[in-house]
C-alpha cells in the first residue's frame, strides 16, 4: 500500500516539529527544576534564620519545616531484608513451626 507524497511530507514535518518542541521543553524543565531546587534550599534557610531570630530575641522555640528532595529517600525495596536467618538463629530467638504450619514465638 502506498501513501501520497504530500501526506508523507506533512506527517514528517509534524514529527520534526514535535521533536524540536520536545527538546525545547526538556531544556525548560531542567531550568525550572534548578530554580525549584534553589528556592527549596533558600526557603529552608530563611525558615531556620527566622526561627533563630525568634529564639534569640523573644525566647520562643519555633519548629522549622524543612523541604527535602524526595529523590534522596531510600528505596524501601532496597532497605528491607527478608533473608532467612537460619534454623539455629531462629531457635535462639524462640521462633519455631507449629504442627499446622504457622509460626510460633516463644514468650520471653
Amino acid at each position: 500500500m502506498w501513501i501520497a507524497r504530500d501526506i508523507y511530507d506533512s506527517l514528517n514535518e509534524s514529527r520534526i516539529r514535535a521533536e524540536a518542541r520536545e527538546r525545547l521543553l526538556e531544556g525548560q524543565i531542567t531550568t525550572l527544576n534548578a530554580h525549584l531546587e534553589w528556592m527549596r534550599v533558600r526557603l529552608t534557610e530563611m525558615s531556620f534564620e527566622r526561627a533563630e531570630m525568634l529564639k534569640r530575641y523573644l525566647h520562643i522555640d519555633v519548629p522549622v519545616p524543612s523541604f527535602e528532595d524526595p529523590t534522596n529517600h531510600p528505596d524501601p525495596n532496597q532497605t528491607m531484608d527478608f533473608s532467612d536467618i537460619g534454623d539455629e538463629a531462629a531457635k535462639k530467638l524462640g521462633i519455631d513451626w507449629a504442627p499446622d504450619g504457622t509460626l510460633t514465638y516463644a514468650k520471653t
